[in-house]
């Protein structure tokens, strides 16, 4: 009798450990499911390794992240895809730059500036228009020349390089300059993103990865001569093939005034001596709070998004006249 309710006993804890271990096993399959299609953690955009670029975006990539929709083309660009030739009757422009033009997977691709500007600028310029839009999170002038010089610049009629004002003391990035935002590898889990990403630099007060763009350097004059130099062959290689060139320069927010002034006022006196039109929105830019217009001083929100548009937008006709 004793026997029995000894088996009885065991036979019910038994029971209770597996009803427990089902329990947790059915949560985290709901937290990780939840996360993966609610979220996109687990997916985050994908950068694949460049011989000529050092890295670009994987080709091919729609990923759905914190509610916002990213799509890469086949040339690993955050555009539509991109026919090999170029309608006669539409106006092609190409954007180049970093994560700032990429937009950052926290702004869905419908509201980032280039995307804004191709929706808006046929009603300007009366014709119909195409976009690309070719950066990727921490590019220097060096990586986004790279592309250029591999890829061409696809029969574009305008060719617009996005400087910020860490950029010209910014030398050549490599895959480990880059932030957190992109990664090479898709995480095994949903909850292991969870947990690496966002809640063990917490625990242990990790500073995140910034990318190696998202401040101007300090003691850079020779690396900033030597991107001078390299805007002289971008200037050249655009106008080689029958293209305007242009440099729209949107400093950090944060950086307004100083330094962001130092690169305007370099940036101001290159274009003047080369004949380039330049966009410069620091004005504009400063006319709102850092928190108006920023995810975090630097990388655009939706209205500065829309800011950026805007501006290039009311710029164009006067800089590019039928």
């Amino acid at each position: 009798m004793m026997l029995n309710r000894s088996s009885g006993r065991e036979s019910r804890g038994l029971r209770i450990i597996v009803m427990t271990l089902t329990a947790l096993l059915a949560l985290a399959a709901a937290a990780e499911l939840s996360l993966r299609f609610v979220l996109g953690l687990g997916n985050p955009v994908i950068i694949a390794s460049d011989p000529a670029c050092a890295y670009l975006f994987k080709p091919n990539q729609n990923t759905y992240r914190f509610f916002c929709h990213t799509h890469i083309n086949s040339y690993g660009m955050r555009a539509d895809p991109v026919p090999p030739t170029r309608d006669p009757g539409k106006l092609r422009i190409m954007f180049i730059g970093d994560s700032v033009t990429y937009g950052t997977s926290h702004i869905d691709q419908s509201r980032i500036f280039s995307e804004i500007v191709h929706r808006d600028l046929p009603s300007i310029v009366h014709r119909p228009v195409e976009v690309l839009n070719a950066s990727v999170s921490a590019w220097a002038i060096d990586n986004e020349l790279a592309y250029a010089r591999t890829r061409g610049i696809f029969q574009s009629d305008v060719v617009l390089l996005v400087l910020n004002s860490g950029d010209l003391g910014q030398a050549r990035a490599e895959i480990a300059d880059v932030g957190e935002d992109t990664t090479l590898n898709h995480p095994s889990t949903a909850l292991g993103e969870l947990w690496s990403r966002y809640f063990k630099p917490r625990f242990f007060h990790v500073a995140p990865a910034k990318d190696a763009g998202d401040a101007a350097a300090q003691n850079a004059q020779a690396t900033i001569r030597a991107n001078l130099a390299e805007l002289d062959t971008f200037q050249n290689l655009v106008e080689g093939q029958h293209a305007r060139f242009a440099i729209v320069y949107v400093p950090f927010r944060i950086e307004i005034p100083e330094p962001a002034a130092e690169s305007e006022a370099t940036l101001r006196s290159w274009t003047t001596a080369h004949h380039v039109p330049f966009f410069d929105l620091t004005s504009a830019e400063a006319a709102y709070p850092v928190g108006e217009i920023t995810l975090d001083g630097g990388h655009l929100n939706v209205r500065g998004n829309q800011l950026v548009a805007q501006s290039i937008e009311n710029l164009w006709t006067s800089t590019f006249a039928p």
